[in-house]
């Protein structure tokens, strides 16, 4: 973090494995000084929602920063806990990063309805999950995200939203996430990046340094 021009704290390992192969991607249909495959970027994985824990550095550092984090939605099951749901069942965030972001129990709806300032703070930017399309089936995770991204790689039958997203959610439950990212990352090429982390690698590469001269480009990689 103390060298880089920029940093992208991820939860776990499914985002680790394909976040370079989407930034390829975006870069793709960038302007050469707003790449950042050749920015210094530094992947950070937390293990987990807590990105929070690091607020301060990244303040301090004054780096630009992009936060991926999952919406995590959780609903009462009637005997004072929460438990996880479909996204459009969901009553409130168990996700302590967006708690300690929105500095409240935030609830879904809430979530869902924020708009791009509210995610923004000076050089910091969250990123979590958000339907493809307004009023659409939104993913929970990385990976039923993904798959409502893909419709033509997971065709769910519906009939209508509800039902696909509760399928996506259904089919990411039964993946194992290092081989799911591994097969994305590797083995299939035509696919289509997470609506929510496209506009938040977008905000990343605004502003962008151009490597110094003689310095290797490309520099992405994840930091132990």
């Amino acid at each position: 973090l103390f060298f880089a021009d920029k940093a992208v704290l991820i939860e776990g390992t499914t985002e680790r494995l394909l976040l370079p192969r989407m930034i390829k991607m975006l870069d793709a249909s960038m302007a050469d000084g707003k790449k950042l495959g050749s920015q210094y970027l530094s992947v950070i994985e937390i293990g987990g929602a807590y990105a929070h824990i690091f607020f301060d550095l990244l303040e301090f550092l004054e780096i630009r920063t992009l936060v991926i984090t999952d919406i995590d939605a959780v609903k009462s099951n009637g005997a004072s806990s929460y438990v996880k749901c479909q996204v459009r069942h969901g009553e409130r965030t168990s996700n302590a990063c967006l708690k300690a972001w929105f500095k409240a129990d935030i609830t879904t709806a809430e979530l869902l309805a924020a708009t791009d300032e509210a995610k923004i703070d000076v050089k910091c930017r969250l990123a979590f999950q958000q339907p493809e399309v307004a009023g659409g089936p939104c993913g929970r995770s990385f990976e039923d995200a993904f798959m409502l991204a893909n419709a033509a790689l997971f065709p769910f039958a519906g009939p209508g939203d509800a039902e696909r997203e509760t399928q996506a959610w259904e089919a990411a439950g039964n993946v194992k996430k290092s081989d799911f990212a591994l097969h994305y990352a590797l083995a299939e090429e035509a696919w289509a990046i997470p609506r929510y982390i496209s506009e938040g690698l977008a905000w990343l590469a605004e502003d962008g340094t151009p490597p110094a001269e003689g310095t290797a480009a490309g520099a992405v990689g994840a930091t132990p």
